[in-house]
């Protein structure tokens, strides 16, 4: 007898073998136990899952003569000659190669008879997603009226192709990818079966691998025999799928949270020098900050990284040295960087720099802890603002009921009522833009009367901000909305020299200290470990 590859011999015969699909096979069960048949079924989910063996087995099923617990026997006649995909009563048809109107035209004909031995006649179309919009609308009709012996069972990997009419007549399963240590204890009962050697850590890496495919995982099972003859190890396997060491991989690790570049660029070059792939190379280092990031945030659950248990044990004494936010710096960091080595032409020269910078990170406060303590030092030296009062306080007043306690401010017509002050306006502003309130507050009030809204600046940079004609005519609309009439922003000129300056002399040094503080360093960085922009620069006086 010719050799018969794994994934074909190892195929689930009925409900009970199915790994991985519980939610599917059970309901499944239950619906041919209480004789609750729907017409028309689709199975969704990724390649290898199961799909269209448990389709098969709920066709067995439905046509069983001695059907036991709603399992089919795989004895009668109708198992057998399923099995053997020589029933009439049974049709697998291949959306693929099989996607014209003429093709479903021909199933419309066929189904009006009755089946030959079975209780149902059954068509099994898998890529169903592959038909053209011309065959959905001839199956449509007949998926609407469909004879009480017909069944069909639909099979896709890509289910938002589907027409929403054809899905909306359809029993909907979802298939999941089935986890890493289920197949990998599959493949540990068939290598006991087939009498092969092979190393818990060689099975984790096919399962791993595969992907959540039991196919994929049995194929890449059969070639690892062929490979090492009867005896696997996560050696050989390696070798057999040219990946790289995974010992490498945890080394550089360990490298960057040391912070030792020199040991972290020896061991880029180690596998350059290795001919791996840089591609992988770069998506696998990214899992393992996403595994280490897990750790950091969910604790000690070796279920959701889905790693063996030495592997697991290593980044857990890494991520005991890390905190969430480095964990999700260095992972933004690598796959901003992942992204640009794969369309590189010098790919190792990004990849080296990229780990320098891995390096460099260092341990960040959370952005609500930074402005806390801002907040704090600022009211410690009594130059607390609005703006940054009421952005990190819990409860933000309306601004009526702020209003309402001001007092009036000297200086203020008489004829603007007590809600109308400068104060409330203020307040009031630091709500509604606090970008344009923060240009406000290193202004001096004059006066606000029916016409038009006075202030003072020391400094010409706020005053040629405000001047701007964009801006201005932006800040008149707020003053309409707020005093409900309109009111020009009248900048009156500054008297004051500061060390015996023009105060044009201090316009043009407070643009130069500007343009130092945007260029600086220390805020690009700040900026980068926040993940913020700057969108105001504030002088401060001698």
């Amino acid at each position: 007898m010719s050799y018969q590859v794994l994934a074909r011999k190892y195929r689930p015969m009925c409900f009970a073998d199915v790994i991985g699909q519980e939610h599917v096979t059970v309901t499944l069960k239950n619906a041919i136990l209480s004789s609750r048949i729907h017409h028309a079924y689709l199975f969704c989910g990724a390649r290898g899952v199961g799909k269209t063996t448990v389709a098969r087995i709920l066709a067995k099923s439905l046509n069983c003569s001695n059907l036991k617990d709603a399992e089919p026997c795989g004895e009668c006649r109708s198992c057998l000659e399923i099995s053997a995909a020589t029933s009439l009563d049974v049709q697998e048809i291949d959306g693929a190669s099989n996607t014209s109107v003429d093709d479903v035209r021909e199933i419309r004909e066929h189904v009006q008879y009755l089946p030959s031995s079975g209780k149902y006649k059954i068509y099994i179309i898998d890529e169903v997603h592959m038909l053209s919009t011309s065959a959905f609308n001839a199956l449509l009709k007949t998926l609407e009226e469909p004879p009480a012996h017909v069944v069909f069972i639909f099979a896709t990997t890509e289910p938002q192709k589907i027409p929403s009419t054809i899905l909306s007549r359809c029993q909907r399963y979802d298939f999941r990818r089935i986890s890493s240590q289920s197949i990998c204890e599959s493949l540990m009962s068939i290598a006991t079966v087939e009498k092969v050697l092979a190393s818990e850590e060689a099975l984790y890496l096919i399962a791993r691998e595969s992907a959540g495919s039991m196919r994929d995982a049995q194929s890449l099972f059969d070639q690892a025999i062929a490979f090492s003859s009867q005896e696997i190890s996560l050696d050989t396997l390696k070798n057999m799928l040219g990946f790289l060491d995974r010992k490498i991989l945890f080394d550089l690790l360990r490298a960057i949270v040391d912070k030792d570049v020199r040991l972290s660029l020896k061991l880029v070059e180690d596998v350059f020098t290795q001919g791996a792939d840089l591609n992988r190379f770069c998506f696998d280092l990214l899992e393992c900050f996403r595994h280490l990031l897990v750790l950091c945030e969910c604790g000690n659950d070796i279920q959701i990284v889905e790693l063996s248990a030495e592997e697991f044990s290593e980044l857990q004494k890494l991520a005991q040295r890390l905190t969430a936010e480095q964990v999700q710096q260095m992972f933004s960091l690598w796959y901003e960087g992942t992204n640009e080595i794969s369309r590189s032409e010098l790919p190792k020269i990004l990849l080296e720099v990229m780990i320098v910078r891995l390096c460099r990170v260092e341990p960040v406060k959370k952005i609500s802890e930074l402005l806390l303590m801002l907040q704090e030092w600022m009211a410690g030296s009594g130059q607390a603002t609005q703006a940054l009062q009421i952005k990190t306080s819990y409860e933000v007043q309306k601004p009526q009921s702020i209003a309402s306690s001001a007092s009036p401010v000297p200086g203020v017509s008489a004829q603007i009522s007590k809600e109308q002050t400068w104060e409330a306006f203020a307040r009031w502003l630091a709500v509604k833009d606090p970008k344009t309130s923060s240009i406000f507050q290193h202004g001096e009030f004059v006066r606000v009367d029916d016409k038009s809204l006075n202030m003072k600046f020391d400094s010409c940079l706020y005053a040629d901000m405000l001047s701007e004609p964009d801006r201005k005519i932006h800040i008149e609309l707020l003053l309409k909305e707020y005093f409900k009439r309109p009111l020009m922003l009248v900048l009156e000129g500054s008297v004051k020299k500061e060390n015996g300056k023009s105060a044009s002399g201090q316009f043009e040094k407070n643009k130069q200290l500007t343009r130092e503080a945007l260029h600086s360093s220390v805020v690009k960085d700040a900026a980068e470990i926040l993940g913020a922009q700057v969108h105001d620069v504030r002088v401060l006086k001698d």
